[in-house]
C-alpha cells in the first residue's frame, strides 16, 4: 500500500470504528428522554428504573464513542494537511461549534442524570434527559453540516492566499444548509433510533426470555416496539428523498450505488448482484424494468446515466475550464483585477478536481454491495416492528419465543445497516474528498510511509481492544441487571403454550399502555 492507501485506509478504519457508538449514542438519548417523561408524567416506577438502566449502558457507549472520535480529528492534520488547509475555513467552523456547545451540553447533563436522581427534582432530571437527547443529535448536526458540505459544497469561493489555493466561506447559511444536509441528518439519526429500538427490544427479550425483571421488561419492550416502528417506516421514506438528491446532485455515486456502466433510458433496477470492475460490467440477481429511473427521478422513463458517460462528462467539463483559465490569463495579463483572478484561481482548481478516469474510481462493490445489504436490512426491520405490533394486537408479544428470540439476535443487525450507509456515501463520493472541488489524492499529508503505517497498526490495536472491552462491559452490565432481580413467578418461557392458555386474560390486560 503506497502513502495515500495507507492514509485512506488509517481513516476509515478510525470512522468505522467510532461509527460503531455513534448510532446507539443518537438513538438512545432520545428513547431515555422519552421514558423518563413517560415515568415522569405516570409516576410509575418500571419506566423510571427503565431510564436508568439504559442510561448506564449509554454511559458505556458515550464514553467509547468520545475515545474513538477525538483522533479522528487530529487525522484531519497529520494525514490530510492539504484538506485542513484548503477548506479550513469552512470545515472548521462547524467542528468547533459542535464541540463547544453539543459536545459539553451532552457532557454536563450525562452526570446530572446518572449522579443528580436523588438530589434534583423529578422534573429536572426529567429535563436533564432531553438536556443529552438535544446535545448528542445537535452534535451529528454539526457534524453533518460539515461532512454534508463535503458531498455538495455550497457557499464557498476559490481564493489564492500566500498560503495557496484554499476554499474560503462566502455564506453561512449557504454552507450550512446546502443541498442535502436537512436529508442527511433525518436518515442519520433515524438509523441511530432503530439501533436504539432494535436495542433496547433486544435487551428487554433477554430479560423475558430469561424471566427477569418482567415488568420493566415488559414496558420496555411495548415502548420501544412502538418507537421503532415509527422511525423504521420513517426511515424508508427519508431514504427515498435522500436516494433523490443523490440522482440530482451525485451521479456518478448513483451510477455507482447502481452498478451502471452504461447510460440507460429507462433504467431497470438491479436488486442485487456483483461488480466486475475489470470487466466494466455488473451481474444482477434479479432486474426490474424501469424501476430506477422512478425511483431516481419519479419518472419511469428518466435516463440515468452510466459511469463511462460521466467520466467522459467530467473529463469535457476539466477541459472546458482549463480552456477557460488560458483565456483568463490572456486576459488577467493585460487588465490584471482581483476578478479575474479569483475567477482564474476557481477555474484552474476545477480543471484539476474534475480531470479523472476509470482508475481514480474506488472499488466499486464497496459502494455497490454495502447500498444494496443497508436497503434490505431497512425493510428487515419495517417487517419485523410490524409482526411485532401484530403480536402485540394479538396479545402475544411478551410470549412469542420467536419474536423475542428475532429481535434479540438482530441487536447487530442496524449498527452493520448505519455502517453500510456510511461507507456507501464515503467511498460513493470518490475520487474527490471534497465533490467537484478537490480530489483525495490531492489532499493528503507528505508523511512518511512508515510512519503512517506504525499509526495504522497502533489504531488497529488499540481499537480492537476497545471494542472487546466495550461489548463485554455492555453484556456484564445486562446480565448483571438480569441478576439483580429474583426470578419471576410468571410461568417460565420453556411453558409458553401452557400459560398462554391459563392466562391469556392476564397478558391482554398487560398489553395496554400505562
Amino acid at each position: 500500500m503506497d502513502l495515500l492507501d495507507l492514509s485512506r485506509f488509517q481513516f476509515a478504519f478510525t470512522a468505522i470504528n467510532h461509527f460503531i457508538y455513534v448510532p446507539l449514542t443518537l438513538g438512545l438519548s432520545v428513547f431515555i428522554a422519552i421514558v423518563k417523561t413517560i415515568a415522569y408524567k405516570t409516576k410509575d416506577p418500571k419506566y423510571d428504573k427503565l431510564a436508568m438502566f439504559l442510561m448506564k449502558l449509554f454511559a458505556v457507549n458515550f464514553a467509547a464513542g468520545v475515545a474513538t472520535g477525538l483522533t479522528m480529528e487530529f487525522e484531519f492534520g497529520t494525514n490530510w494537511f492539504t484538506y485542513s488547509k484548503f477548506v479550513g475555513d469552512i470545515f472548521g467552523a462547524p467542528l468547533a461549534i459542535e464541540g463547544l456547545m453539543a459536545f459539553f451540553l451532552e457532557s454536563t447533563f450525562i452526570g446530572i442524570f446518572l449522579f443528580g436522581k436523588d438530589r434534583i427534582s423529578d422534573g429536572m432530571h426529567t429535563f436533564s434527559a432531553w438536556m443529552v437527547a438535544l446535545g448528542s443529535n445537535l452534535s451529528a448536526l454539526w457534524i453533518l453540516i460539515a461532512n454534508s458540505w463535503m458531498q455538495t459544497p455550497a457557499g464557498y469561493k476559490i481564493v489564492q492566499t500566500p498560503q495557496g489555493i484554499r476554499a474560503e466561506l462566502t455564506n453561512f447559511w449557504a454552507a450550512v444548509i446546502n443541498h442535502t444536509t436537512v436529508i442527511r441528518f433525518l436518515h442519520t439519526v433515524t438509523a441511530g433510533q432503530i439501533t436504539a429500538g432494535f436495542f433496547v427490544m433486544g435487551v428487554m427479550a433477554y430479560f423475558l426470555l430469561r424471566n427477569k425483571n418482567i415488568d420493566m421488561a415488559k414496558a420496555g419492550l411495548k415502548v420501544a416496539l412502538i418507537f421503532t416502528t415509527i422511525v423504521s417506516v420513517s426511515e424508508i421514506i427519508i431514504g427515498d428523498t435522500a436516494g433523490h438528491l443523490v440522482a440530482e446532485y451525485q451521479p456518478l455515486k448513483l451510477a455507482m450505488m447502481e452498478g451502471k456502466w452504461k447510460t440507460e433510458q429507462p433504467a431497470s433496477l438491479d436488486v442485487f448482484g456483483y461488480v466486475d470492475q475489470s470487466a466494466q460490467k455488473t451481474y444482477p440477481f434479479i432486474k426490474i424494468p424501469g424501476l430506477l429511473s422512478f425511483l431516481a427521478y419519479h419518472n419511469f422513463d428518466a435516463k440515468v446515466y452510466g459511469i463511462n458517460d460521466l467520466i467522459t462528462m467530467y473529463d469535457q467539463k476539466a477541459q472546458n475550464y482549463a480552456n477557460e483559465a488560458k483565456t483568463l490569463e490572456a486576459q488577467y495579463a493585460s487588465n490584471p483585477n482581483p476578478a479575474l483572478k479569483d475567477k482564474l484561481v476557481a477555474d484552474k482548481a476545477y480543471a484539476k478536481a474534475y480531470n479523472i478516469s476509470l482508475k481514480d474510481l474506488p472499488p466499486i462493490n464497496l459502494v455497490f454491495m454495502p447500498f444494496h445489504i443497508m436497503v434490505g436490512l431497512g425493510f428487515f426491520f419495517a417487517f419485523v416492528t410490524l409482526w411485532g405490533l401484530y403480536l402485540y394486537k394479538k396479545g402475544t408479544l411478551y410470549t412469542n419465543k420467536a419474536f423475542l428470540k428475532t429481535v434479540l439476535y438482530s441487536i447487530p443487525l442496524p449498527f452493520i445497516a448505519s455502517e453500510l450507509g456510511w461507507m456507501t456515501a464515503e467511498i460513493g463520493r470518490q475520487p474527490w474528498i471534497v465533490t467537484g472541488v478537490l480530489k483525495t489524492a490531492d489532499a493528503v499529508s507528505f508523511n512518511a510511509t512508515s510512519n503512517v503505517m506504525f499509526s495504522v497498526l497502533t489504531f488497529v490495536t488499540i481499537y480492537i481492544l476497545l471494542f472487546y472491552v466495550y461489548v463485554t462491559t455492555m453484556i456484564k452490565k445486562v446480565r448483571e441487571y438480569a441478576d439483580t432481580e429474583a426470578p419471576s413467578t410468571a410461568p417460565a418461557m420453556g411453558s409458553i403454550n401452557t400459560a398462554l392458555q391459563a392466562s391469556k386474560t392476564d397478558l391482554n390486560n398487560d398489553n395496554r399502555i400505562s
